[in-house]
């Protein structure tokens, strides 16, 4: 479709006066010809412009969104950059760059005007008023992926914070590795951030007694999920995340858990796409015996009696790829076949891989 520019300003400059704020029935959202489905809160129309919930279309842009309720402001990153936007205020950056209109609280969203926000970060905005569409560009990356961080905390009643959560995951880029990546994208963030608000959920009575039983002596919790440079290549997308949690206690515990995606076909591979297994049982016997070589080879980093703590153990063992032909082992958890401040043990084999 042939998008025609306009000089409108942030998303939509439109022919009205200072009037309440409306439904903007039709209008529609594109950031690189992809279409902003926004969730609940509809864009709308205010003193004659058009605003955006904050979160539908700056995040298909790769820009992260923190909301900050103490604030009553948001926080915008993407790489390098960084703004912060409060509501009620017509600038950010410092005062170095100006809204036409404040970003303001409607339907419980915060809305913004958008093309001052997305020319910061970037992006070209453009308004087609046949169509009734805001068309937003950004640049092509190099990069194969960025990082994105989710925050959430739980807090009491009277505001004390009682669980802090961070979530960084890689968000794969489709402008450089195709459309396929947005698939593997969409289950890497809905495992992140579900698992953080699992774990809010299931802790919020216990944790919530504690604090109450505590009182000043409370510790918050933390909960914490981060991951390792990616090996990329020849179509494989691999990461190693490391989920940490913390309650109080003298150390926090580790869980580890690795990814290996098919970029052409967007899902995810087992180990037996690239080692000849009798069945799916012997993927684990596979994986225990790469670190049962290195208990023979090391004994040192390791318990005594570490093959036998290992072949008893119900810790998960996973793996992820570093290179072409490296594939690294781990055990879930530290502290299972050697001391705890050893930290989660990985053991690196190098292998002749290759789909069969």
């Amino acid at each position: 479709m042939k998008k025609k520019g306009l000089a409108i300003a942030c998303a939509v400059t439109m022919l009205a006066s200072s009037v309440p704020a409306r439904a903007a029935d039709g209008i529609k959202v594109f950031v690189n010809n992809y279409e902003v489905v926004f969730q609940g809160q509809q864009p709308v129309i205010a003193d004659g412009y058009t605003l955006i919930p904050v979160r539908g279309a700056l995040e298909a842009m790769g820009v992260q969104v923190v909301w900050n309720e103490k604030e009553k402001s948001v926080l915008l990153t993407k790489d390098k950059q960084e703004a912060k936007l409060v509501i009620g205020k017509k600038s950010f950056e410092g005062g170095k760059v100006q809204l036409e209109t404040p970003a303001q609280i409607i339907g419980g969203s915060t809305m913004i005007p958008l093309r001052a926000v997305a020319e910061y970060f970037n992006g070209h905005v453009a308004w087609d008023g046949k169509s009734k569409t805001v068309s937003i560009t950004i640049d092509k990356k190099e990069d194969a992926y960025s990082a994105v961080t989710y925050k959430k905390d739980l807090k009491a009643a009277n505001g004390t914070v009682l669980i802090t959560g961070t979530v960084k995951y890689p968000q794969l880029n489709t402008e450089t590795l195709g459309v396929e990546a947005r698939a593997i994208n969409e289950k890497i963030a809905s495992w992140a951030k579900g698992s953080l608000e699992s774990y809010l959920s299931e802790n919020k009575e216990l944790v919530t007694k504690e604090a109450g039983d505590l009182g000043s002596d409370f510790k918050t919790h933390d909960f914490i999920i981060d991951f390792e440079t990616p090996y990329y290549k020849d179509n494989i997308f691999s990461f190693y995340s490391n989920q940490y949690t913390y309650t109080g206690g003298a150390h926090g515990n580790s869980y580890a858990k690795g990814f290996t995606y098919d970029l052409k076909a967007g899902i995810e591979k087992s180990l037996s796409n690239f080692v000849a297994l009798k069945d799916t049982n012997a993927e684990r016997a596979f994986l225990k015996n790469i670190i049962k070589d290195d208990i023979k080879q090391n004994p040192s980093k390791y318990f005594e009696g570490a093959d036998k703590m290992l072949e008893e153990s119900q810790a998960d063992i996973g793996f992820y790829l570093t290179a072409e032909n490296q594939l690294v082992v781990f055990i879930s958890e530290a502290g299972v076949v050697s001391p705890y401040s050893s930290g989660i043990i990985r053991v690196e084999k190098k292998l002749a891989l290759g789909n069969k």
